[in-house]
């Protein structure tokens, strides 16, 4: 299960990561580019995908089991 969970994650993060980097590039792009004429119909995709994304992330941590308590070196 870890394993499968670790991959989610990873996906998820590289899709985050795709769409923060488009916005970015959408946004600081001073010359339309002929085929996204429409910017903002552009950057809403993309930030429908990063918040997806990130939902999607935030609940699947709710699936990683437990950090086991770890003890202070003086034994409290």
């Amino acid at each position: 299960m870890k394993t499968r969970i670790e991959s989610l994650s990873k996906y998820y993060e590289s899709k985050i990561l795709e769409a923060n980097e488009n916005i970015k590039l959408l946004l600081n792009t001073t010359t339309l580019l002929p085929d996204h004429a429409d910017i903002n119909k552009e950057l809403d995709k993309w930030l429908d995908i990063r918040t997806s994304n990130w939902g999607k992330l935030q609940h699947l941590v709710t699936y990683l089991p437990p950090k086991p308590k770890t003890e202070n070196k003086d034994g409290k």
